[in-house]
């Protein structure tokens, strides 16, 4: 069972993401926060292994909250959660450390195969999203890791 922790500022959101959990019992709702400062504090504490969080959020925005929570959780996966069908948001939330970037418009019907794809190690992307985007983010980043080495 996989302890589960869902950032979203929108509290229907949050309970709409509850709400599919719920009727799976691989998944265990582990807590729920409003905002990144809260979600890091709450990392901590309940040692969820994945997180759904919203991309905008007030304050500290989900691709922030991601890279600080990467740093010192490394072990914990993130799926953003997003309206935002945009090259530029994708790549920085993989680059963040995001495990997965998934559309709203998507999540009633994929969220269980994005949580089933980011436990297995893999990286899931919204079928929503464009294949020949994800195709160039991900040779963009394997050409910059080629270049480090």
């Amino acid at each position: 069972m996989s302890r589960v922790l869902i950032v979203d500022d929108h509290a229907f959101i949050r309970r709409g993401v509850q709400a599919i959990l719920h009727s799976h019992p691989e998944w265990e709702f582990s807590g729920e926060a409003s905002n990144g400062p809260e979600a890091i504090r709450l990392v901590g504490e309940l040692k969820p292994q994945i997180i759904i969080m919203d991309v905008s959020m007030p304050g500290m925005n989900g691709i922030e909250a991601t890279r600080l929570i990467r740093k010192s959780h490394p072990r914990v996966k993130v799926i953003l959660l997003t309206l935002h069908n945009s090259p530029e948001l994708i790549r920085s939330a993989l680059a963040a450390g995001a495990s997965g970037y998934l559309l709203k418009t998507d999540a009633e019907r994929e969220l269980l195969r994005a949580l089933n794809v980011v436990v297995a190690e893999g990286t899931y992307v919204s079928p929503g999203i464009d294949a020949d985007v994800i195709t160039k983010i991900v040779s963009d980043q394997s050409a910059g890791i080629r270049q480090l080495h």
